[in-house]
């Protein structure tokens, strides 16, 4: 159990506006941050195409603000891409950079934000081979998804090719200035991505919770959001145009982003991002078929932080048993599964049981494996993920 009463910091810079129809107000809002230029990113599918992303665009043509489009965005964006980017800002010499969409496109602004501030390769920053001198350039998000919580966190992925690696690298100027969150942008979000995005927040306030680096602040946040995900998720796959059901996860996929800035994850994002990296897996998908063998490896040593989770997601009783409490965890967790079209196990996304030694290696280096309340071997690390590959619970249960 953990001591309220040990040292903690908690910074959180990001100033969140949320609300239906926000969006048309965006322009004004990022005049207010004294830019007249921006690189606008976004992906170039169905996101550049939207209602929400005319109405930013407009928005911030109306206040006098020159948008440099920047439409290149993929999933789970790699170096090179960044570089583009960087480059484009540094052409036009842009004064802040936008983002619009998922988590992709906000993570590909933030690396691309800094490494235009400071010249040089985004992964020499991410690997530790140089440190940046000089913040990155002002960052505004404005979400089209509910799930990564890159709006209001310090953290930001990339792609190495070479290595077949996404990395993570955290850097206090990558908390955005301003994330502004509509519940309306989401409405159009496919019953899919819906299930894989909210299953991505569920995860972040999980494991967030779980982490040895939790405080009581980040507890009340991600407790917080797992109630609100148990009651808004199911409705928002079934109904994308529940807009109530939308704004639960808008607001719980946020707030759960500066939470686990605080906090770090655990090792279902340790195992999620070779599969996504490595198997084109989107990541929300990856963390969805992973969380309840993690979860389930988990109860040896944090079976109480499982319950007081369980009872937030309105699964057990707030009194319940610690073993019960963290048993009710990962049913809940399963039954969401099952509701969401979530595979059973990661044989159902594709991959082999011969896929992870490959896997392993590169799981067993994650950076915020020290913060997993389980001192997981590397040897039981690597049952875990068979595991998760075959799908059985049982084993996971008995690590």
């Amino acid at each position: 159990m953990k001591d309220d009463s040990s040292p903690f910091s908690y910074y959180g810079p990001t100033r969140l506006v949320f609300g239906r129809g926000v969006t048309a107000g965006a322009g004004g809002l990022v005049a207010g941050l004294g830019a007249r230029s921006v690189l606008l990113v976004c992906g170039s599918g169905a996101t550049r195409r939207s209602a929400g992303f005319a109405a930013l665009a407009a928005s911030l043509e109306a206040a006098g603000v020159r948008a440099t489009t920047f439409d290149k965005v993929t999933p789970d964006p790699h170096a090179a891409l960044v570089a583009e980017a960087a480059d484009a800002i540094r052409s036009g010499a842009l004064e802040a950079v936008v983002a619009y969409g998922g988590g992709s496109p906000i993570d590909c602004a933030k690396s691309a934000a800094l490494a235009a501030a400071n010249g040089g390769p985004i992964l020499d920053y991410v690997r530790g081979k140089a440190t940046p001198s000089r913040p990155a350039l002002p960052i505004v998000a404005v979400t089209s998804t509910a799930g990564t919580g890159s709006e209001m966190s310090s953290a930001a992925v990339t792609t190495d090719r070479a290595t077949g690696q996404k990395l993570g690298y955290t850097n206090e100027s990558f908390f955005p200035r301003l994330a502004i969150v509509d519940p309306e942008n989401h409405a159009s979000m496919p019953a899919g991505v819906t299930a894989a995005t909210g299953m991505d927040a569920l995860t972040h306030a999980v494991e967030s919770y779980l982490s040895l680096a939790a405080n009581p602040l980040s507890d009340a946040v991600n407790l917080r959001v797992v109630s609100m995900i148990a009651r808004s998720l199911a409705r928002a796959y079934r109904d994308g145009s529940d807009l109530e059901a939308r704004s639960g996860m808008a607001v719980a996929s946020a707030i759960a982003g500066v939470a686990f800035s605080q906090t770090g994850l655990g090792m279902v994002h340790g195992f999620a991002h070779p599969v996504g990296a490595r198997h084109g897996v989107a990541h929300g998908l990856a963390n969805a078929v992973i969380l309840p063998y993690v979860m389930s490896a988990l109860a040896r040593d944090a079976a109480p932080r499982m319950r007081d989770l369980a009872a937030a997601m309105g699964a057990c009783r707030p009194d319940a048993d610690d073993r019960s409490g963290a048993a009710a965890l990962v049913r809940v967790i399963v039954d969401l599964k099952k509701e969401l079209g979530v595979p059973e196990g990661l044989s159902g996304a594709g991959i082999r049981p011969s896929d992870a030694p490959t896997l392993l290696a590169d799981a067993i280096g994650y950076r915020s494996r020290p913060k997993s309340p389980r001192a997981f071997t590397d040897a039981e690390l690597g049952r875990l993920l068979d595991a998760a590959i075959a799908g059985d619970l049982e084993a996971a249960w008995a690590l």
